[in-house]
């Protein structure tokens, strides 16, 4: 009985090498499917030309007529995509997606399209409001149409089932049209009706709308009511009893000297070099700000000019720096925070000023300044170079 084990064993060595060889070569004749191949490229070019229906008709061709191919797994996910975003047929994509996640989907894929499911069954009875939101979101209209479009969705389907994704692309598009305020507005609705789905990069999001809100709402208000308190203070005083041709004519003068030093100013502008910069003003906000400081210069000649100080040079002179700089102060904050990021803008100057100021603050020999370093360490040098002389 031994010896006839013994003499199978052979065969069934070759009978497992014979299976070993031929089941690649098997697994090989499974997948080459020419004309299923040829369906898939075709159906790729249509989708990528974004002629959808040709696309969908040549994966459902692969679907049918070539169910063991390897080309049919890619035609059942693109048939759940079409049908979901672009040919929005939502009891066709549910489908074709159940199909996919029943026989192609691998374990980590189970959880999203489970999910992908689920959304969808709710969605059968909106299929009208999803069709429209799928074509706002696919239009590429730009961020003004999507955000009207988004906005009038929202009005006429106010218990959108998706209304929390509708929130978070007005939030985002709102910001990249610089409109915080809209922003922070969509973000913080978000919030109270998303629950768990506001994501850490929303919150952040959000929290940069609401900066930028407050410094244009908040600072700029301050900021708005000071000029005009300064200019209502200014015109009260009566000024122009004092103004004679001496007085514009020296207005005039230094405002073409200062539009000149502008002028010139502005090839050297040109020829900074802005590799790396966070934040580039445009040319022709540049020439704003040359502008808006001749109102400024106005503004201080008839300061100077005014009836209340005749009887007080002394106080004019004192006084006179301080509202200067407050007026330009309040010019030029308002300039910034109506730029584009201007939040960020008045944050990197306010980090680079008080990095200036530590610098100024920063004795010249302490231990922290590079200079500081060099001085504690020249004694050693000293003494090290005196040894070696002896």
């Amino acid at each position: 009985m031994e010896k006839s084990k013994f003499k199978l064993f052979p065969f069934l060595l070759l009978a497992l090498f014979g299976v070993l060889l031929l089941l690649p070569l098997a697994g090989v004749a499974a997948e080459e499917d020419p004309v299923a191949d040829g369906l898939k490229k075709k159906a790729q070019e249509a989708f990528l030309s974004g002629h959808y229906a040709e696309a969908a008709a040549n994966n459902l061709e692969i679907a049918a007529k070539h169910p063991d191919s390897e080309a049919r797994r890619y035609a059942v996910q693109m048939l759940g995509t079409l049908y979901e975003n672009n040919l929005v047929d939502v009891g066709k994509a549910i489908k074709w997606h159940r199909e996919f996640l029943e026989r192609y989907a691998n374990p980590q894929q189970v959880p999203f399209y489970k999910e992908k499911l689920a959304t969808l069954q709710k969605l059968l009875h909106q299929e009208q409001a999803f069709a429209t939101y799928q074509a706002i979101r696919f239009a590429n209209k730009g961020d003004e149409v999507m955000v009207a479009k988004f906005e009038a969705l929202m009005a006429k389907h106010p218990d959108f089932l998706l209304k929390a994704e509708v929130q978070r692309e007005l939030g985002y598009a709102y910001a990249r049209l610089d409109k915080r305020k809209e922003s922070y507005q969509a973000f913080q609705n978000l919030s109270s009706s998303a629950g768990a789905q506001f994501s850490a990069d929303d919150r952040i999001a959000g929290q940069e709308a609401s900066r930028h809100w407050q410094l244009t709402r908040s600072w700029g208000g301050i900021a708005w009511g000071v000029v005009a308190i300064l200019w209502v203070a200014v015109l009260f005083m009566n000024p122009w009893r004092n103004m004679t041709r001496a007085s514009i004519r020296t207005f005039l003068i230094l405002a073409a000297l200062w539009l000149l030093l502008s002028a010139a100013r502005i090839p050297s502008f040109h020829a900074i070099d802005t590799t790396g910069d966070a934040f580039l003003f445009p040319d022709a906000a540049v020439y704003i700000a040359a502008a808006i400081n001749l109102p400024v210069l106005y503004w201080l000649l008839l300061l100077t000019r005014g009836e209340f100080w005749r009887k007080r040079p002394g106080a004019l002179c004192w006084v006179s720096p301080v509202l200067t700089l407050l007026m330009t102060t309040s010019v030029c904050y308002l300039f910034l925070i109506h730029q584009p990021n201007g939040a960020k803008i008045l944050d990197a100057f306010g980090a680079k000023y008080r990095h200036w100021a530590e610098e100024w603050q920063t004795p010249a020999g302490s231990p922290s300044s590079p200079a500081g370093e060099k001085t504690v360490h020249q004694p050693e040098h000293r003494e090290a170079g005196d040894k070696q002389g002896r």
